[in-house]
């Protein structure tokens, strides 16, 4: 029996989070998202889509992610802003038109997120080669998801 060798190359990873009035959770969950992504061995990105909320979601983003990059400076992160609530769709949508990565991983706004996250639910991805999910994250190739929205 061959042993398959683990690959060397990381597939480059955007992690989307659509958010809508979630100021108090923002700031609590970027901070374990970023260090997990810093975990990660390959290009990471975090893309926030502020759904239009009415709070200061978007303004505790911007902080929160300014504060995350100058901790963890090789993972990249940026904030998009809906004027009006659009939904999830299409916060979904708009944070896959902004991404660079091979892999997209939708990420709701759970605080759980440890520093071996990200890295575990690329291997069970890579291992299965298809969609994962759970209750609070979705992996998928950026092709599949794009479609999937259209």
């Amino acid at each position: 029996m061959q042993v398959k060798p683990k690959s060397i190359f990381k597939p480059p990873v955007s992690i989307i989070v659509p958010a809508y009035n979630c100021e108090k959770l923002i700031a609590a969950f970027s901070p374990g998202l970023f260090k997990s992504a810093a975990q990660y061995m390959g290009f990471c990105e975090i893309i926030v889509v502020d759904d239009g909320s009415s709070d200061h979601t978007y303004k505790i983003a911007w902080a929160t992610i300014q504060e995350c990059r100058r901790k963890w400076p090789h993972v990249k992160g940026k904030i998009i802003r809906h004027t009006a609530k659009l939904g999830r769709k299409q916060a979904l949508k708009k944070g896959i038109n902004k991404a660079f990565g091979m892999l997209t991983v939708i990420a709701d706004l759970q605080p759980a997120w440890k520093p071996n996250t990200l890295k575990e639910i690329i291997e069970t991805f890579e291992k299965r080669g298809k969609t994962i999910s759970n209750f609070m994250t979705c992996c998928y190739e950026a092709e599949t998801l794009r479609k999937l929205l259209m």
